[in-house]
């Protein structure tokens, strides 16, 4: 006599609730979360008594073949409780997938090529009705929307925007950590369940469009969170892009403009690598087959924009920009390979190749200046009264893209070169030691360029612009301020660079809405810090500055 089957266990939502469960074959999700239109998820539990004497690992049965997920900071992903995570109804997944229009870097090729904004309109919303893998990268966008969200079931109660564009209401909240603390128990419960289906349906093994776009998100999502030594979501994202690249080629499924999209996503990766000091992930090969080979040099592209400065021309601008982006992912890997990757620091630093960057530098801001004079003649100049109601989306691409990739290449490459200078004293000898601290100071001149073009670029974007994902850039950028604010506390700040820092610790605030950063010490202690020196400006502003932090050889203002 055949024995009765024994039912599956019930769900997490309603092992909580105490309701009866009725669990569905093959993984589908329960009536009861159908109705709710919320994640169906069972966690097993072990039942009977443990083993006296436990089989030691090797004779142990395994449980799954699936991977199991990495082991993560537990104040980074906290234990999954189905009582914060907001119930995905078709309202909440309909409002979240507009807040995706507003953040560039989650506009992916990949994600254009899936047809999930279609695929998710096509079952009115209801995450339950897609397919796994287009299920895994529906949630991964929510988790990143969150983030950027106004919904009340993301927020809780309390005040908060009416619109993704309520202006009246930002311009009336200076500080908006507040907003942070109250979004993250949603945004990381959201997170723990794409985390959660990411690893129960293996994307990270399986190349496709909506597995690479999938890896994407989350590793973006890690940049917003923490730092690790390895990125293996970037690494499986990379590794699906190169598995599908030559199929779309043959398919005709990529296009010429497919290019400049890619060259840009491409830097963001790769000046996460020059900030973190990881290995490149993107290889030259990766880079001629996604964006084409690069023939213009930055001399040639400087000349060309120099002979049409006093023209618009918004086709030699976009070209330029693209040009312009291709050398910072070489000059990111020129960086790794020869002066901070892990194999150059097992040798005494090169001159020639720290000689050869500042070089590659001084040559990238002169194009980044004769691209924004560009910006200026094509777009009704955002540098005469800093308003970003004058740019348009072409021009704050340029202007964003462009002064990213010079700041994101210039602290690291200042970075490097401090800790060279404390590390190898004992090794080097007297002369090559100044050398040393010659070629420091050049990089110095350039970091604090830097400085004046990230406020540059933050005061040219609108009051909301939606962007944590660059938090970890403004934070080091920040830091780098309060050091050289400290360093000239005896002078005082100038007007100028007191108008930067302002800009800066703003930016820090408005990450705020997005990011917990009350929660973080170090952010915390960071914004005091610029705000101490803020205050003491205040009481100098009116007084004669003799040699502010931002002037250098190398400041020259252009003239507007």
């Amino acid at each position: 006599m055949n024995e009765k089957p024994k039912k599956p266990p019930a769900c997490d939502a309603c092992k909580g609730r105490r309701v009866l469960c009725h669990p569905q074959p093959n993984g589908a999700p329960c009536p009861r979360c159908v109705e709710k239109n919320s994640v169906c998820t069972t966690t097993p539990v072990a039942r009977g008594r443990p083993r006296k004497n436990p089989l030691p690992p090797s004779q142990s049965a395994p449980t799954s073949r699936r991977p199991s997920p990495p082991s993560l900071p537990q104040n980074q992903y906290p234990a999954k409780n189905s009582s914060i995570c907001p119930e995905l109804t078709s309202s909440f997944v309909q409002h979240c997938f507009d807040a995706l229009e507003l953040t560039p870097q989650y506009n992916h090729p990949l994600i254009l090529s899936t047809s999930i904004k279609m695929h998710i309109r096509a079952v009115s919303f209801q995450l339950h009705l897609l397919p796994p893998q287009s299920r895994v990268l529906a949630l991964c966008i929510i988790c990143c929307a969150s983030l950027n969200s106004f919904h009340a079931a993301v927020l809780g109660e309390g005040p908060r925007p009416e619109s993704f564009g309520d202006l009246r209401f930002f311009s009336s909240c200076p500080d908006l950590r507040g907003f942070g603390v109250r979004r993250a128990p949603a945004y990381r419960a959201l997170r723990a369940a794409a985390l959660k289906a990411a690893w129960e349906f293996g994307i990270i093994l399986q190349p496709s469009n909506e597995n690479a776009a999938s890896c994407f998100l989350l590793d973006l999502l890690e940049q917003c969170d923490f730092s690790g030594a390895s990125r293996p979501w970037a690494n499986a994202y990379m590794s699906h892009v190169r598995a599908l690249a030559p199929i779309w080629r043959a398919s005709e499924a990529y296009i010429i403009s497919d290019a400049a999209h890619w060259v840009g996503h491409l830097m963001g990766d790769a000046l996460i690598s020059a900030r973190s000091r990881t290995p490149m992930l993107v290889t030259p090969n990766d880079q001629l087959l996604l964006c084409g080979p690069e023939t213009r040099s930055l001399e040639t592209i400087i000349v060309s924009l120099k002979k049409s400065s006093q023209i618009p021309n918004l086709s030699l601008l976009w070209s330029s920009f693209k040009s312009y982006l291709s050398h910072v992912i070489n000059m990111s890997r020129q960086l790794s390979d020869t002066i901070a990757g892990d194999y150059a620091r097992t040798n005494p630093l090169s001159e020639s190749a720290v000689i050869s960057f500042i070089s590659s530098l001084v040559q990238l801001h002169a194009a980044l200046a004769l691209i924004l004079d560009q910006v200026d003649a094509s777009f009704n100049p955002f540098s005469k009264n800093d308003s970003p109601l004058m740019l348009d989306d072409v021009a704050r691409t340029c202007v964003y893209g462009s002064i990213f990739g010079f700041i994101g290449l210039v602290l690291p490459f200042y970075r490097e070169l401090e800790y060279r200078e404390t590390c190898d004293a004992a090794m080097l000898g007297h002369h090559t030691h100044d050398r040393l601290r010659l070629l420091r100071g050049q990089a110095h001149e350039l970091a604090v360029l830097g400085v004046r073009e990230l406020a540059r670029c933050l005061r040219c974007l609108p009051k909301i612009h939606y962007m944590p994902v660059h938090w970890s850039t403004i934070f080091t950028w920040a830091e780098f301020c309060a050091e050289e604010a400290e360093s000239v506390s005896a002078a005082g700040l100038s007007p100028d660079g007191a108008r930067d820092i302002e800009t800066i610790v703003n930016e820090l605030k408005l990450l705020g809405y997005s990011l917990d950063l009350a929660s973080s010490s170090s952010a915390q202690s960071l914004v005091q810090r610029l705000e101490t020196h803020l205050n003491r400006a205040l009481l100098d502003m009116f007084l004669p500055v003799d040699g502010g932090w931002v002037a250098g050889p190398l400041d020259v203002e252009r003239a507007h």
